[in-house]
C-alpha cells in the first residue's frame, strides 16, 4: 500500500496510523518530499474522477485566480499538488481517496 500526500498532513498520519494496526505494509509518498508528476495525476485520474481528486477547501485553491479554478485540469495538480485531496491510497491495482 502507498499512501500519498503530505507528512505533516492530520489525515495522512491517521492513514498511516490505521495501514499498521491493521498490519499492511505501507510507504508513505510525500508530494513535497517525492514529487509529482503527469504520469501519477493521470494514473489517479483514471480511478478518482477530478471532481473528487480537488481539494476546493484547501489554501492553495483559495488563493488561485478564477482562470485557474475554471480550468481545472491534471496540469493544475501537478503544478499545486496540494490541491489534491488527501490521503489518496493506492493499494491493490486502484487508487482511491482515504482508507
Amino acid at each position: 500500500m502507498i499512501i500519498f500526500g503530505i507528512k505533516n498532513c492530520d489525515k495522512v498520519r491517521a492513514a498511516l496510523r490505521q495501514a499498521k494496526v491493521e498490519g499492511k505494509t505501507v510507504q508513505l509518498h510525500d508530494f513535497r518530499v517525492d514529487g509529482i508528476n503527469q504520469v501519477l495525476v493521470d494514473a489517479m485520474l483514471n480511478d478518482i474522477d477530478i471532481t473528487q481528486l480537488l481539494n476546493k477547501r484547501s489554501t492553495t485553491w483559495k488563493q488561485l485566480d478564477d482562470g485557474a479554478k475554471d480550468n481545472i485540469n491534471a496540469g493544475l495538480l501537478v503544478m499545486h499538488p496540494t490541491l489534491i485531496k488527501r490521503p489518496v491510497i493506492f493499494e491493490n491495482d486502484q487508487y482511491r481517496i482515504g482508507l
